[in-house]
């Protein structure tokens, strides 16, 4: 599931570009009706007007003069820059000429009065109103290849005169160029101020989620052993969750030292009548052995020591499972290394030190260890930085678990390498559907008749993760035998 703060970024960085558009698309809309209206009734003004101010010719008076010249018309050319002016020097904006015209026919279709726009328009006797683009005539008043909107108005109200046709006309092209001025106006305000709404909306959801960010990365970094409490400032929503985790700190913190009270007093109270069967077994086993030497050895002094020599293994193995479960019990609540600070090893020094600890573990196997530095300079062997302690028990387990699988006589291989450390033996390896199994806690393969608590590799690998690093485990390539732990960077 998103986080919240990426579900409302989402949700408000697409609705609101959306509602934007719905807007901005109801508001052109609008402005192409409202403006198209107002232009139809300027249109209808100025048809208006012509029918006021043009003059009208008497009926006789126009028949007369056709019939001494039926070739010539009364035509007033009117320029449009004339009746404009240069409204460009004033106030007022620039006008445009091809902006509106007009045409005035007698019922014969003689232009009596025209601008130069309208001396282009057709003469409709029949057409009256606006000249809809459906209409076939349309494609004919198209002579500067511009689109006009066009009124037709007769003026045939008085019998006197002379009944005459009046075309108003207006250029769609400067009309549509006029809405995208009015949008242009209305919707780039807009636009800036939507994307300057959205920074908002960012930075304002960022700085209110902020002390959750806080509030993570503490808890992050928090051991858990620590009980004392979150002091962030939050919100009033998240301040009860703030008082329930702080009283949850305390209730872990205190079942946590309780039980690693009860752990190490287990393991101290364990340790000491171990140690005291493990004597009266040895004791025993000395005195079946005197016995037998003094006396004929019969059968039954052989099984007394057979059984004295298992309860002394049994022991053997009861104290090494109370060590390492102390072991584990101290390392698995962290949840990174200890607070003393990690320092970067001597990997030669620490190394001696183990191989020296298992060194007797190995002489009663007549098993060989070895050590081979592979890099050329033993300061370039794994640059990390660990906990000296910690990483001495990882590979004492390490060469301790391979001395006890290992078949005796076997060779065992302790290698320092710049980028891992390995330790290989030439035993008989692991069955491979076992091997991801080898770090599971009391998990021992079957068929083992070596003592062992099957927590050894588990401690290990958790000393590893501590220090950010991984176990790999492998067989030998064939036709070789044996088995490779291999510690390196997770990265």
């Amino acid at each position: 599931m998103k986080s919240i703060q990426q579900r409302l970024l989402t949700s408000l960085l697409i609705g609101l570009p959306l509602l934007w558009v719905l807007t901005s698309s109801f508001i052109a809309w609008r402005l192409w009706h409202e403006i198209n209206e107002m232009n139809d009734t300027q249109i209808t003004q100025v048809a208006r007007y012509l029918i006021g101010v043009t003059p009208k010719e008497d009926k006789n008076t126009h028949q007369k003069e056709a019939s001494e010249n039926k070739h010539t018309a009364k035509i007033y050319n009117l320029d449009s820059k004339q009746l404009s002016g240069d409204l460009s020097l004033g106030d007022i904006g620039e006008a445009e000429d091809d902006y509106m015209g007009f045409a005035i026919w007698d019922r014969e279709g003689r232009l009596l009065m025209a601008d130069e726009n309208g001396q282009s328009f057709a003469f409709l006797p029949d057409q009256r109103g606006f000249l809809e683009e459906q209409d076939s005539a349309y494609q004919r008043l198209n002579p500067f290849s511009k689109r006009w909107r066009l009124f037709y108005v007769h003026d045939d109200h008085d019998d006197k005169h002379e009944d005459r046709v009046i075309a108003v006309g207006q250029n769609l092209e400067s009309r549509k160029e006029m809405i995208i001025n009015a949008m242009s106006v209305q919707v780039l305000p807009m636009l800036i101020e939507l994307f300057a709404f959205m920074g908002l909306v960012i930075l304002l959801i960022r700085r209110g989620f902020m002390p959750l960010a806080k509030i993570s990365d503490e808890l992050e970094q928090r051991q858990p052993q620590d009980d004392s409490p979150i002091t962030a400032d939050v919100p009033k929503e998240i301040q009860p969750l703030v008082t329930a985790l702080n009283v949850l700190f305390v209730k872990v913190a205190d079942t946590l030292a309780r039980e690693q009270r009860f752990t190490a007093d287990a393991s101290h109270e364990l340790r000491s009548p171990l140690a005291a069967l493990k004597l009266q077994a040895d004791l025993l086993q000395q005195q079946i052995l005197q016995l037998s030497g003094v006396e004929s050895g019969g059968e039954d002094e052989n099984q007394l020591f057979y059984h004295a020599q298992r309860i002394s293994d049994g022991i053997e193995r009861a104290t090494h499972l109370v060590e390492q479960l102390l072991i584990l019990a101290k390392i698995e609540p962290q949840q990174q290394l200890p607070h003393e600070q990690p320092e970067s090893p001597d990997w030669l020094l620490l190394t001696d030190i183990v191989l020296s600890d298992v060194n007797r573990h190995a002489r009663e196997k007549h098993i060989q260890l070895k050590r081979t530095v592979i890099c050329d300079n033993p300061a370039d062997i794994l640059p990390i930085l660990i906990n000296p302690i910690l990483f001495k028990l990882l590979i004492r387990n390490l060469l301790d678990n391979a001395i006890r699988y290992c078949p005796d006589s076997s060779k065992i291989e302790l290698q320092l390498d710049s980028n891992a450390i390995r330790v290989v033996d030439n035993g008989l390896g692991v069955e491979p559907e076992q091997l991801i199994r080898l770090s599971e806690r009391f998990y021992r393969p079957a068929g083992q008749s070596q003592l062992g608590s099957g927590l050894g590799l588990s401690i290990a690998n958790r000393i590893a993760e501590l220090h950010d690093l991984k176990l790999e485990f492998t067989n030998c390539s064939e036709p070789e035998t044996g088995f490779i732990v291999t510690i390196s960077n997770k990265k």
